[in-house]
């Protein structure tokens, strides 16, 4: 029989052995939300390839069907080269915007588009020419851009139900103002890349109706901006995130999102807009 000196030692060697085990979680300290985000950001962030694939729609007020919905791949190069590509003709609206383009193929038909960007000192900055069409919106749907841009933003992070074993499922709230900022944001920059198509091809008219056209382009898009600022200045924006990460590995392997506007148009009407995006990451190297 063990005397008490020799039983304490044992339970003391015992307590030892449990906490260095390699995935033993009885002295493991469970990972907030917060540091699970962080690594998930950090195992991606050192991955020189991966590919996903996602889809997008824009619903508005309470119906349940889709506006412009459309489906895009992407994959990652060399670490800092993304190419994006739409996989099914469409068209993308700019929210509250009215400014709708279809995408067209190389033979001029209705199809898919793509745009390249290159990560610069961490910012994305297009590949493709200023003019093309579409390379604002499509820059929206990069969802390596979106987890980077959310770690800097304001917001709460929590743990969902219903994570199973192998996987572990955030829900990443932003905050009001700061989801409200990024939406604007986003609107200049589709706008301004829809501003630039327009005025290369003004460029292309001869004569005295070229100056004429870029005149009447500089009104329109004045009188566009000025819409954009009233409606945003009592516009509400609620941006949802939901985030699921590989247990064993920490990266992500899906994210989804709903972004929310309510805003009143130039005619004073009420209008609600819900932006849902779905993306599903594979082929990590």
């Amino acid at each position: 029989m063990l005397n008490r000196p020799s039983m304490r030692t044992l339970l003391l060697t015992l307590c030892v052995m449990l906490a260095v085990v390699p995935g033993c979680g009885i002295f493991q300290r469970d990972r907030t939300p917060e540091e699970i985000f962080a690594l998930a950001l950090s195992g991606m962030a050192g991955k020189e390839t991966l590919s996903f694939e996602g889809e997008a729609g824009l619903r508005r007020e309470n119906s349940a069907m889709f506006e412009n919905q459309f489906k895009f791949e992407g994959k990652l190069e060399e670490h800092d080269r993304l190419t994006l590509q739409t996989r099914l003709p469409g068209a993308v609206t700019a929210a509250g915007s009215d400014i709708s383009m279809n995408t067209v193929n190389n033979n001029g038909q209705s199809g898919g588009f793509s745009a390249s960007f290159e990560r610069k000192q961490g910012q994305w900055t297009a590949l493709t020419a200023q003019h093309e069409p579409l390379r604002g919106s499509l820059s929206r749907f990069n969802p390596i851009a979106q987890l980077e841009k959310i770690d800097t933003m304001k917001k709460t992070i929590q743990s969902e139900y219903g994570s199973g074993r192998q996987t572990q499922i955030l829900r990443i709230e932003l905050a009001p103002e700061d989801a409200k900022a990024w939406a604007a944001s986003q609107l200049k920059d589709e706008m301004n890349t829809i501003r630039a198509e327009y005025m290369h091809k003004a460029t292309q008219v001869k004569g005295a109706d070229r100056q004429k056209l870029e005149e009447e382009l500089q009104k329109v898009w004045q009188q566009g901006e000025s819409s954009m600022q009233r409606m945003f200045e009592k516009a509400e924006v609620h941006t949802v995130y939901h985030l699921t990460v590989d247990r064993k590995t920490s990266l992500p392997m899906r994210l989804s999102s709903e972004s929310q506007m309510k805003y009143r148009d130039n005619n004073s009407r009420n209008n609600v807009e819900a932006l849902v995006t779905d993306v599903n990451f594979k082929s990590y190297q």
